[in-house]
C-alpha cells in the first residue's frame, strides 16, 4: 500500500528548504517501519525519531522565522548629515568688515589715546584700543591658552610678560579704509595765500597743528601756503621694489609727500568743524577689500623735480584737475602736456618736445630722455605731444 504524502503550505518562501523537510520525513518513516526487528533497533529508532523530530521543528522554525528575523535585524539607514560649510574664524586678523565690529568708532577707540604725548605733538588716536574693548565680546578667545591667537593682532609678541605692540597704524598691515578727501571743498580755503593772513582773521594751516604759523616769516622766499600744508617735500625718494630705471636715482626734492597722519587735518577738524575728532566716518570709508598702501605713485616723467626753482609755482598751475575732484577714488596726479608748453616748447629758444619728436622721425629707435627714463621714452609719444608741436601723430612702426 503506497503512502501518499500531503504537502501543507506554511508560508515557506524557499523551495529548497521545503524539500529538506520532506526528505527528513521520508527518513523517519523508513526507520519506523523497517527497523523494528529487535529491541535495540527499536531504541535506536526512537532515538533517531527524537533527533529527526527536533531537526524538523528547527528547520520549520528557521524557514518561518528567518525572513522576519532578518527584517528585524536590518536597521534603517540614517540619512547622511550635511557637512558644515562654515570655516573657523581667524582671530589673528581683526576685520572692520565684520558686522559686529561696525559700531561707533569711539566704542573701542579713545580720542585722544593716553600715549599721544609720547608719540605725537598734538592730540591724536595713536594706539590700539585697550583690552576692555576685546574682552567685552571675546572673553573666551582672550583667555584661551598661554598665548591667545587674538592677541597677535596688536601685540608684537604674544606673552603675558610682554606688552609691546605694533605701531598704530600697523605699517605692515593691509588698509581696511579709504580716505575720502574732497579737494574741491577745500579749494576755497587753501587758495588764500599766506600774505592775506596778516590783515584778515583767516584759518592758519600748519603742519603739526596747535602751534603758531611761521609761513609768512620770510616773504622773500617763494613759498605757497596751500597744497604744501598736506603735501610737504620729501626728504628722500622711495626706492621702487624693482630699482630705479636706467639707474637714475632722482634727487630728494623730486617728489611730494602724501599726508600719512591727522597733523594737517586736526588744525581745523579737531572740534570746531565737521568732521570733528570723534567722527571718524566723515573721512574714513570702509573699503570693499583690504589694500596695501603704496607710498609713491607711478611716475611717467621721472626727471621732473618739484623742488627745482623754475618749478616752484602755485600747484594748480600744472595740476589743473585736482581742484575739481570730490573724492580720492580713481584720482591721478596727472599733468597735461599743455602745462609744460609755456617753458619747454616755446620759441624762439626752447623746443624740447618738438626736437625729440623730430628725432623719432629720423630714427624710430630714438629714446626720449629729456623728461623720461628709457622705460617710458621708448614708447610711442602720445598724440597730445604731436598736437602742441604742430606735427601729425604717428607710430614708431610707421617711420621708414
Amino acid at each position: 500500500m503506497a503512502i501518499q504524502s500531503t504537502t501543507f503550505r506554511v508560508g515557506l518562501p524557499n523551495p529548497r528548504k521545503l524539500q529538506l523537510v520532506l526528505w527528513t520525513t521520508s527518513v523517519w518513516r523508513t526507520l519506523d517501519f523497517g527497523l523494528v526487528s529487535s529491541m535495540k533497533m527499536k531504541l535506536a529508532a526512537r532515538f533517531y525519531f527524537l533527533v529527526t523530530g527536533a531537526a524538523i521543528i528547527l528547520c520549520v522554525g528557521i524557514c518561518w522565522l528567518g525572513p522576519n528575523a532578518a527584517a528585524q535585524r536590518k536597521k534603517p539607514r540614517r540619512a547622511p548629515t550635511a557637512r558644515s560649510t562654515s570655516t573657523a574664524i581667524d582671530y589673528s586678523h581683526f576685520s572692520h568688515a565684520t558686522k559686529k565690529h561696525q559700531a561707533a568708532c569711539n566704542t573701542c577707540h579713545k580720542v585722544p589715546t593716553e600715549n599721544w604725548k609720547k608719540v605725537r605733538d598734538y592730540p591724536d588716536v595713536a594706539d590700539f584700543p585697550g583690552h576692555d574693548a576685546c574682552v567685552s565680546c571675546h572673553r573666551a578667545q582672550f583667555f584661551k591658552g598661554a598665548k591667545p591667537t587674538i592677541c597677535s593682532d596688536c601685540h608684537t609678541k604674544v606673552s603675558p610678560r610682554d606688552e609691546a605692540r605694533f605701531a598704530f597704524r600697523n605699517p605692515g598691515g593691509a588698509r581696511q579704509f579709504l580716505i575720502e578727501f574732497p579737494h574741491d571743498k577745500h579749494q576755497d580755503v587753501i587758495a588764500r595765500l599766506f600774505r592775506n593772513l596778516r590783515f584778515e582773521t583767516q584759518p592758519q594751516f600748519v603742519r603739526a597743528g596747535f602751534s603758531t604759523s611761521h609761513s609768512f616769516a620770510d616773504e622773500k622766499t617763494k613759498h605757497y601756503n596751500n597744497c604744501e600744508i598736506c603735501h610737504a617735500p620729501r626728504t628722500s625718494p622711495v626706492l621702487p621694489a624693482t630699482g630705479w630705471p636706467d639707474a637714475f636715482a632722482p634727487p630728494a626734492d623730486t617728489f611730494k609727500l602724501a599726508p600719512l597722519s591727522h597733523a594737517s587735518c586736526f588744525n581745523c577738524h579737531w572740534g570746531s568743524q565737521q568732521p570733528v575728532n570723534d567722527n571718524c566716518g566723515g573721512c574714513h570709508k570702509l573699503a570693499n577689500q583690504p589694500s596695501v598702501w603704496m607710498d609713491s605713485t607711478s611716475r611717467i616723467s621721472l626727471k621732473f623735480r618739484h623742488g627745482r626753482e623754475q618749478h616752484t609755482q602755485e600747484c594748480t598751475t600744472c595740476h589743473i584737475n585736482i581742484t575739481k575732484s570730490a573724492t580720492l577714488r580713481g584720482l591721478k596726479p596727472d599733468v597735461p602736456i599743455t602745462a609744460c608748453l609755456e617753458c619747454h616748447n616755446k620759441g624762439p629758444v626752447r623746443f624740447d618736445v618738438t626736437n625729440e619728436l623730430l628725432a623719432i622721425d629720423k630714427n624710430r629707435d630714438f629714446t626720449c630722455t629729456y623728461c623720461h627714463t628709457s622705460d617710458v621714452g621708448r614708447r610711442d609719444p602720445p598724440a597730445s605731444h604731436y598736437l602742441i608741436s604742430g606735427l601729425p601723430p604717428k607710430k614708431r612702426k610707421d617711420v621708414k
